[in-house]
């Protein structure tokens, strides 16, 4: 599966979501607006990372449903999502349903190897390492 994050796509998008959620709805992705907010996540999350024309390869593994009381006890049916990003956009790339308990679900960004190895070097331009001072003897 391969659709991409658009509003041309919604009917698809929400397709896709249906199959998987069935009748579930609360605590389950159902709207195209719900994944286009992901990616809005993930470009927020990416840009604090990496230039944009890298952002290529990465990916965002989401979980629905928020948290609850730790009085729930009893689990919730959510949706699992990947979405993708290509060269200029994101693409829902998996769908799946899965049941969640009072934690509730995320979101996990992936980056790519050579988008790690940026990344590194990006946030170690941004800081010094302290050298220890020599110590210097005072004349009595």
């Amino acid at each position: 599966m391969k659709i991409k994050i658009t509003i041309e796509n919604k009917a698809a998008i929400e397709a896709a979501l249906k199959a998987v959620n069935g009748r579930a709805e609360s605590h389950a992705y159902t709207t195209w607006g719900e994944l286009a907010g992901l990616a809005t996540d993930a470009e927020t999350r990416l840009a604090a990372l990496l230039a944009k024309k890298d952002w290529q390869g990465a990916r965002l593994t989401a979980t629905s449903g928020d948290k609850v009381p730790s009085a729930y006890k009893y689990s919730r049916s959510a949706t699992h999502v990947e979405i993708e990003r290509g060269a200029s956009a994101w693409f829902l790339t998996y769908v799946s349903a899965g049941r969640i308990y009072a934690s509730g679900g995320g979101a996990h960004l992936t980056l790519t190897a050579a988008q790690d190895a940026e990344a590194v070097t990006r946030l170690r331009a941004r800081y010094h390492i302290a050298r220890p001072k020599p110590s210097v003897a005072i004349a009595a």
